[in-house]
């Protein structure tokens, strides 16, 4: 006969034999090999997604007790010796190699099919869940900044350490490098055979165009519009950009939880992807020159377009220092409570009021009674409603 996973009150005191057993086997377990896994009691749930619970405040989670090497003593040792901006620079690489090869997959796959597989709206969520993934995943390890400008604006505007925003930038581009890399490992049959097929048709400039397979990789200008028209798509959706990212940084923003911060990023990457991408757009230097250097490794000097590249690595910088500023000199204000005090008193306000309006209309309630009863009526109704309140 099976047993249905308990849940307890979390200020449910009692404890069961099994709390009691489980309690044992954690005492008992550095006596036991480090790979010695507990048996799991009655009641209690699987190791695997259900650990979630233990976060939870209305539950008490009963896991079986986690063994191998996620509890092992190498891992508490190696916790021990792991330099910290080892593990912050690992999750800056990563960060960046989640959205650049989730984005770019998806360009692939619309790229290479010519579009009979994917589309634009396909690539801004690929972009966007990439983000959110990178956030989740790496954030917590390294603050998640993923790009250069966002590290720089760190240092200027919160007072990040300017010892370590240089090794922050070299992982953010190592990441987009890397992960351009596996892109083109992926697709490499298919992205030299349209190479050669555009080449020997005399199109070899298709090759190094947002169409081109060179263009999974790497962000070109598009054909026939002017480097000024390029520079403000540019400059205006990075801006944009700063905007949304600075105001989820905002610990006095009341409409920012931290659960939504890295879905909110996302979706504004996937706006960027979809109402600026045609005229081309970059929005972090690290995601163009990793990308672009992976680029020059295959194709060549041809990657590196002359009035293009230097506008694409560097205009998101200004563009996001403008965003930011406009947020925090405009936008915010060093006056405001934090989010979780200003909330807690909006909860009294919305206490005061619906204790006014309900003693309110307790009083007007009375009156009526009285007024009903004093002409000779029956209020007898009017009684029972206010007994119900």
């Amino acid at each position: 006969m099976s047993h249905q996973p308990q849940y307890r009150p979390a200020d449910d005191d009692h404890s069961s034999h099994d709390d009691k057993h489980v309690e044992h086997d954690h005492q008992n377990q550095e006596a036991l090999h480090h790979f010695q896994r507990p048996t799991r009691t009655p009641g209690q749930l699987e190791l695997g997604a259900t650990e979630i619970v233990e976060g939870r405040y209305d539950v008490q989670r009963e896991v079986v007790a986690s063994a191998g090497i996620a509890n092992s003593h190498f891992r508490h040792v190696w916790d021990q010796y792991r330099p910290e901006w080892l593990s912050a620079l690992v999750a800056e690489f990563f960060g960046v190699w989640f959205y650049v090869f989730a984005g770019e997959a998806a360009t692939a796959t619309y790229v290479l099919t010519q579009g009979q597989q994917g589309n634009l709206t396909m690539i801004g969520f690929a972009y966007a869940l990439g983000i959110t993934f990178a956030i989740v995943v790496c954030a917590p390890t390294s603050g998640g900044h993923f790009h250069p400008a966002l590290t720089l604006a760190q240092v200027v505007f919160k007072g990040f350490p300017a010892r370590k925003a240089p090794g922050y930038i070299i992982a953010q581009l190592a990441g987009a490098f890397v992960a351009s890399l596996m892109v083109y490992s992926i697709w490499r049959t298919e992205m030299l055979e349209m190479t050669e097929l555009l080449t020997a048709a005399g199109k070899r400039a298709q090759v190094f165009s947002p169409e081109g397979p060179a263009g999974i990789l790497a962000i070109f200008p598009t054909a026939g519009r002017k480097m000024s028209e390029i520079f403000a798509n540019e400059f205006f959706g990075d801006m944009f950009l700063a905007l949304v990212i600075w105001s989820q940084l905002d610990a006095q923003n009341v409409f920012v939880v931290p659960s939504s911060a890295p879905l909110t990023i996302g979706l504004a990457f996937a706006v960027i992807v979809w109402g600026f991408s045609a005229g081309s757009i970059v929005t972090n230097t690290a995601r163009d020159v990793g990308a672009r250097f992976a680029c020059g490794v295959i194709w060549g000097k041809e990657c590196f377009p002359s009035k293009y590249s230097a506008l694409a690595a560097l205009t998101n910088i200004p563009a996001s220092f403008l965003g930011i500023s406009i947020y925090t000199f405009f936008l915010s204000d060093t006056r405001r409570p934090p989010a979780n005090l200003a909330l807690m008193h909006m909860l009294e306000e919305e206490k005061a009021k619906h204790l006014l309006a309900t003693t309110t209309h307790d009083e007007l309630l009375d009156k009526r009674i009285e007024r009903v009863i004093s002409r000779g009526g029956d209020a007898s109704n009017l009684q029972k409603r206010k007994s119900r309140m």
